[in-house]
């Protein structure tokens, strides 16, 4: 995909920024910068793409992106919003160049140095930051400053923790290519269910089967087929822990054409089957 450099802006007298966005749907293109990024999604669904990674986002979604990891949040076809997020960026070094380098702060500088491929946090990790977060942007002075660094202790200790892109993903490959794969990432988005093909793919793009391929493949380090395929899992995970669809209906309404495929997908990409994961989950 495409990144997109974003020219972060933030008053002249903050050492770093924060904003909230309100909108009636995501609509940032893939793209990177050199901050730091948390981000807290508040309300809205969609697919999350950091880095060579792709997964689903709900209300509660907690991100931190280190610098220049390409990011995008795109929401479901069918949502019609609002889509509210609480995002704080900073530079590695906002508070000086050898701030996190101190002892004090080493917690923090193994947090940051963790955050280049994308760090994901839930449970009682996620119930402290989000309304700390929310707080935020009313703070003044050194409050803000503190706010944000005990944030990041709590982020810094947690166990309750993932990463997102694979753990030798770098963004150089992703930072330089072109717009036709931001192309082929919406008709993914909104055909994944009734069906798209490489060759379809490839025409969206402007280019040969072959050319297409290999381009899709250096661009997000995955086949096309693997792809599609984490994407409709993605959903079908969706559809079995917030609704009553049983295993087939799911299957089906992600985009699957037959059972046995979805289930081998599923514990390939999950490591556990459609049922155990519904039941895991929903016992959590």
């Amino acid at each position: 995909m495409k990144a997109i450099l974003e020219k972060v802006s933030h008053a002249r007298d903050h050492s770093f920024a924060a904003f909230d966005f309100q909108l009636r749907r995501f609509d940032c293109p893939f793209h990177y910068h050199p901050e730091i990024e948390l981000t807290l999604i508040i309300s809205s669904t969609g697919q999350r793409y950091v880095g060579d990674h792709i997964g689903r986002f709900a209300a509660g979604d907690l991100v931190l992106m280190g610098p220049n990891l390409p990011h995008m949040y795109t929401n479901d076809t069918k949502f019609r919003g609002p889509a509210r997020s609480i995002v704080v960026q900073f530079l590695p070094d906002c508070f000086g160049r050898d701030f996190f380098n101190s002892g004090e702060m080493k917690a923090i500088r193994l947090l940051l140095e963790k955050s280049r491929v994308g760090l994901h946090f839930h449970g009682r990790t996620r119930d402290k930051i989000a309304p700390l977060l929310e707080q935020f942007r009313s703070l003044e002075g050194s409050a803000r400053i503190i706010a944000l660094l005990n944030i990041l202790d709590l982020l810094a200790h947690s166990r309750e923790c993932r990463m997102l892109a694979s753990p030798t993903y770098s963004p150089s490959l992703a930072i330089y290519q072109g717009e036709r794969i931001n192309r082929v990432c919406e008709l993914i988005s909104k055909k994944f269910k009734e069906g798209v093909t490489q060759s379809e793919a490839a025409r969206m793009a402007k280019m040969s089967s072959p050319s297409f391929s290999r381009f899709f493949r250096r661009a997000t380090n995955k086949t096309f087929r693997s792809f599609l395929n984490e994407v409709r899992i993605g959903y079908a995970s969706q559809l079995l822990l917030e609704t009553d669809h049983t295993i087939a209906e799911a299957c089906y309404e992600s985009g699957f054409g037959n059972l046995s495929n979805f289930n081998r997908q599923f514990l390939k990409l999950r490591k556990i089957s459609p049922k155990a994961y519904r039941k895991k989950r929903g016992t959590a």
